[in-house]
């Protein structure tokens, strides 16, 4: 996977942020999405087929990561595959948080300039780490200053459908070995089941022609954080829609449907 289709869904999920903000009673609070609108990127989440996008679960795993990211006593975060997020530039963090933004060399090229043009500035210390999540990452985020001694609160939205299982749990491995007790983890990925939807398979089609395939999938994520020490949770989206979860706010209607069998997982070193 080339770095242009992985900029496509990142400015895709801007989109989909901005019109969440947009709405009177939006469930993901996201000034900073519209600053990375196009008429472009619009056009391409127009082109998809709205029973099939996914797009119900961005708004959810964008509150997920906000709610554990304000969590006391986090002095670090990383974002894994940070695309277009600004959290560090929309939340009320304390100046003294450290943020690390880790993507493909280039990815971020222009992203802080972009929103200080809007009207946005960092609210913490911001720092980008240009490295290949399926490769060694590691080092370079230890190399920009992160520290294995400090609780940090780990976000990945959206970077596990891209990535094979293989590389989804060396991942995990490598975010597990560095995280300090008291760390927060927050991701979503696909249940097997989802990529084996029927009503799924146009839009997993058009993914993968576009050269962005959705190939990752965890059966048991919950289970998988278990064996590296985490106390974890995990609800399905058709879950969450039907309120069994106890650990983010109810869905509007809109967001509840088409149920889906996407996994929000929320995470903590004891």
């Amino acid at each position: 996977m080339g770095s242009e289709p992985v900029k496509l869904t990142s400015d895709w999920m801007a989109v989909l942020r901005a019109r969440e903000h947009a709405q009177p009673d939006a469930y993901l609070d996201d000034p900073c999405a519209a600053v990375f609108v196009t008429p472009a990127s619009e056009a391409g989440v127009d082109s998809v087929r709205a029973d099939a996008l996914p797009s119900a679960v961005v708004p959810l795993r964008g509150r997920l990561g906000d709610l554990t990211l304000l969590s006391p006593g986090v002095r670090q975060a990383v974002c894994l595959g940070s695309g277009t997020d600004a959290r560090a530039y929309r939340l009320p963090v304390e100046p003294s948080l450290v943020y690390y933004e880790v993507d493909l060399p280039g990815q971020l090229d222009g992203k802080a300039e972009l929103l200080a043009a809007a009207g946005f500035g960092a609210r913490c210390d911001v720092r980008v780490v240009e490295a290949d999540l399926r490769l060694h990452w590691a080092p370079a985020l230890v190399e920009a200053g992160f520290s294995v001694s400090e609780p940090a609160c780990w976000i990945a939205d959206g970077l596990f459908y891209y990535l094979t299982p293989a590389q989804t749990h060396a991942v995990l491995d490598s975010v597990s070995a560095l995280a300090a007790p008291g760390s927060w983890l927050t991701f979503d990925v696909p249940h097997e089941l989802f990529l084996r939807d029927p009503v799924m398979q146009p839009f997993l089609r058009e993914m993968a022609l576009r050269g962005v395939p959705f190939v990752g999938a965890l059966r048991d994520p919950a289970g998988l954080l278990a064996r590296h020490g985490w106390s974890a949770s995990a609800a399905l989206h058709r879950e969450i829609a039907a309120g069994a979860c106890g650990w983010l706010p109810p869905l509007p209607q809109r967001l509840r449907t088409p149920a889906m069998d996407l996994w929000l997982v929320r995470a903590r070193q004891p």
